[in-house]
């Protein structure tokens, strides 16, 4: 599974949205439901679910699904690739 498979799914999960509507460039601003909140369990849940600790700093800075894709992939290259 791909990293932005990944991401889109939890996503998806978290802010009831379905994954297939949501691209790498999907601005997660506008995103319905997408909060500081959200943020943060987005965050831990991915963490959890990929058993490894992801850069705070850049997935704090992700604008972009693709943007949270990448910070995925650089901790995760085993696990989601």
């Amino acid at each position: 599974m791909s990293a932005e498979s990944v991401v889109a799914e939890a996503v998806g999960q978290l802010l009831d949205l379905e994954p297939d509507d949501l691209t790498t460039s999907t601005r997660l601003g506008e995103a319905e439901g997408w909060d500081s909140v959200n943020q943060m369990r987005l965050l831990v849940h991915l963490e959890r679910e990929l058993g490894t600790a992801l850069d705070y700093d850049r997935f704090m800075q992700a604008e972009t699904l693709g943007d949270l894709a990448s910070v995925v992939a650089a901790v995760a290259r085993d696990v989601v690739a």
